[in-house]
């Protein structure tokens, strides 16, 4: 078994299967201004947070009567109700979360999904508790594109990268906290199908379905 001492999970897709609540999402709400966002569009805006994402659609359809907190507010209330109608813990994760925390083992939350809903989406579920704290790309200014993220939520626990596991369902985020000296569990996700091979060659450890495939290994 891989001994660490924290880990840092991100919610969408890996704690949570919730990837459909984003699926069209800015396109479905914008439709209703006659604008039908293309799938290279969708592929700029990847790891982005939300404020970013109205920020390129607002720049880019000049048109729109909507400013960026328009944007936000008008899509803020579907949001909630997509969490609250799709949203729901990954297989095995709560009985994972439970081993975890049995064994001390410190852990976080690194997403990209804005604090009030992202802190909903768990308590709602019953394991916001599991976790000492919460980082947002709210929090630290830049995706996960860069390590900042998972830099911050080790530091925060006073470990090292080396000391931690990142459990993320994004490709790209893989291969960041791969590079940033994290010991990396890849969620398949099939949103992220096109870059299995990336999370692939990025984790050291891949949870196909569930979380119970790792008991015993990490």
């Amino acid at each position: 078994m891989h001994e660490f001492k924290g880990a840092i999970f991100d919610m969408d897709g890996t704690l949570l299967d919730s990837m459909p609540v984003w699926k069209r999402l800015t396109a479905g709400y914008l439709e209703q201004f006659g604008v039908h966002i293309t799938d290279q569009e969708y592929a700029a805006t990847e790891g982005m947070s939300q404020p970013e994402v109205a920020q390129f659609f607002i720049e880019r359809y000049p048109s729109l009567p909507l400013n960026v907190q328009g944007l936000l507010d008008g899509m803020d209330e579907l949001i909630t109700a997509r969490y609250a109608a799709i949203a729901k813990p990954r297989a095995g994760v709560t009985a994972y979360l439970d081993g975890l925390r049995a064994r001390g083992v410190k852990m976080a939350v690194a997403t990209l999904t804005a604090r009030r809903h992202a802190e909903k989406a768990l308590r709602d579920r019953g394991m916001l508790d599991y976790f000492d704290f919460m980082l947002t790309i709210e929090d630290v200014g830049v995706s996960k594109w860069e390590p900042d993220i998972y830099l911050q939520s080790a530091a925060r626990m006073g470990l090292t990268s080396a000391q931690c596991v990142v459990f993320e369902d994004a490709p790209y985020a893989c291969t960041t906290a791969k590079r940033a000296g994290f010991y990396v569990c890849g969620v398949l996700e099939p949103d992220y199908a096109a870059g299995e091979g990336e999370l692939r060659a990025s984790s050291d450890l891949v949870i196909e379905r569930s979380f119970d495939e790792i008991a015993g290994k990490l």
